[in-house]
């Protein structure tokens, strides 16, 4: 039983921090201390913090309390990468993780910049200082902007309440540093006589040879699908519209969330027959033994196959995709190609496919 004023402070792993308990007047309240070290002295910290924060709220002294919370400066960057770790979306955070740690070693010139204070690499400042010497080291536009972007991703508006806890600076203007370009040449199309040989041995060949990867092509070849999507597509997201069409329902669901933004792909029915008979019914359109051998499927042994023909294509079968996006952009312009692709901005369409539409001509 605990009596009056009893405190307690235990480690909180799904927060990366330590908590205080303690019971006032019959009632228990929780709170964290600030304090996110796990080690002796992180504990002994968030304990004298915990006596403090105890007292003031026993007193009543509003003053005291704020003084007790107040931070003593901005989280550090371990703090940051340790809650983005934590709650980071699951299928994207180790890159982005890794790119965030390069950037932060980089930023402040330290090994140790684990115990940096934040605001030492999340200031507009400091990601303009490190664009620039990467642009001086030779690096490709594109190739910074596509860092930059997930640099700011962990920090993200989306996510900023994962940081309510901590002192974090003002990141408005951080937010707004694009930095490299945002412009490409655009999608080159496969050549025509390339993706007929390819198209042909994806057909009776491969369904031949591997039936479940055959399946995976025509997904990724004729609804856009990305590697991932093919992975956790099930058939209950199948919409049977008519004898002719079916659309795949890609909207987030429990324990789903869609890469981009959901949407509503339509694919022949005929295409979504003659893979349910090849390779069943069950609950997965691409049927596995365990979650390893999906993914090894639709990662590396689609990726095997397209390679036999695209050799210097350093994303595999992701071009499947990208030839589905400029059929559409090419027939049906680019805000229909940006809907059925599912890009989360329309900028990103346009980025790859604005060189394979007319510009329009003067009124």
């Amino acid at each position: 039983m605990r009596k009056h004023g009893d405190i307690t402070v235990y480690w909180k792993e799904a927060r990366r921090g330590w908590y205080y308990r303690v019971q006032l007047d019959g009632k228990r309240v929780e709170k964290s201390c600030g304090v996110s070290q796990n080690s002796k002295a992180g504990r002994e910290t968030a304990l004298k913090k915990a006596r403090a924060i105890a007292a003031a709220l026993q007193g009543g002294d509003e003053m005291a309390l704020a003084d007790a919370v107040r931070r003593p400066g901005f989280a550090t960057l371990g703090e940051v990468a340790d809650i983005y770790s934590a709650h980071g979306p699951v299928k994207s955070k180790t890159k982005t993780l890794s790119r965030f740690v390069l950037y932060a070693r980089e930023a402040t010139g330290r090994e140790d910049w684990r115990e940096r204070s934040c605001e030492a690499a999340l200031s507009a400042e400091a990601l303009r200082r490190w664009i620039t010497a990467q642009e001086r080291s030779g690096r490709s536009k594109n190739g910074i902007h596509s860092d930059v972007q997930q640099i700011k991703s962990v920090v993200a508006k989306k996510r900023i309440h994962l940081f309510k806890d901590m002192k974090l600076p003002d990141l408005a203007e951080f937010w707004m540093v694009t930095g490299g370009s945002t412009k490409t040449e655009g999608y080159q199309p496969i050549d025509r006589l390339v993706l007929r040989r390819m198209d042909a041995a994806a057909r009776i060949p491969l369904r031949r040879e591997n039936a479940r990867v055959w399946a995976i092509y025509w997904l990724m070849r004729k609804a856009g699908l990305r590697n991932e999507e093919v992975e956790d597509l099930k058939w209950a997201w199948v919409e049977w519209k008519d004898k002719k069409t079916a659309v795949l329902v890609l909207v987030e669901r429990e324990g789903w969330t869609p890469k981009g933004r959901g949407g509503r792909v339509p694919v022949r029915a005929r295409l979504m027959r003659l893979i349910q008979r090849a390779l069943g019914g069950g609950e997965y359109v691409i049927p596995r033994k365990h979650k390893t051998e999906a993914h090894d499927l639709t990662h590396y042994d689609i990726n095997d196959f397209v390679r036999r023909f695209l050799p210097d294509g350093n994303k595999g079968a992701y071009n499947l995709r990208k030839e589905y996006g400029a059929m559409i952009a090419l027939r049906d312009g680019i805000e229909v190609a940006s809907r059925l692709l599912r890009h989360s901005d329309i900028s990103t369409t346009y980025r790859h496919y604005h060189n394979l539409i007319d510009e329009p001509e003067p009124l």
